[in-house]
C-alpha cells in the first residue's frame, strides 16, 4: 500500500476503518448490549461448561461486545504507532543507510515492548 499511496493517504487508509467500528460500537452496539449479549447462564449451558478455560470462555462469549472493544483497540494502538513510526523512520533514514538502521530499530523495539510489558505486569 505505501509504494501506491501518499503518508496521509495510507495513515487514514488504515485507520478510517478502526474510526468506524468506534463510533458504530458508541452508537449501536454499546447501547443496546443487553440486547445483543447472550446470558452468562446461557453460553455457560450451551458450552457445557462446568470450570476451567471453557468457564473463562463462557464469560467472554457472554460478554461478546466488551471483548471486541478491547481487541479492535489494541490492534488500533499497534497499526497507527507502527505506520506512524515506520513513516518517520522512512523520512529520517536514507534508503542506502536502511541496512544499516532497521534491525537496530527492531531491536530496540523489541527490547522496549519487552520492558514496557515487565513494567505492567
Amino acid at each position: 500500500m505505501s509504494s501506491v499511496m501518499e503518508k496521509r493517504q495510507l495513515f487514514f487508509t488504515t485507520c478510517i476503518p478502526f474510526f468506524i467500528f468506534f463510533l458504530v460500537f458508541d452508537i449501536v452496539i454499546y447501547p443496546n448490549k443487553d440486547l445483543i449479549q447472550p446470558s452468562y447462564e446461557s453460553v455457560r449451558a450451551l458450552l457445557g461448561a462446568k470450570s476451567g478455560a471453557m468457564d473463562i470462555l463462557s464469560k467472554i462469549f457472554s460478554n461478546w461486545t466488551s471483548a471486541l472493544y478491547f481487541v479492535v483497540a489494541e490492534l488500533y494502538s499497534s497499526v497507527s504507532v507502527g505506520i506512524l513510526f515506520w513513516q518517520f523512520a522512512n523520512d529520517v533514514v536514507p534508503i542506502d543507510q536502511a541496512k544499516r538502521f532497521y534491525p537496530l530499530f527492531s531491536q530496540v523495539s523489541a527490547f522496549i515492548s519487552f520492558i514496557i510489558r515487565f513494567i505492567t505486569m
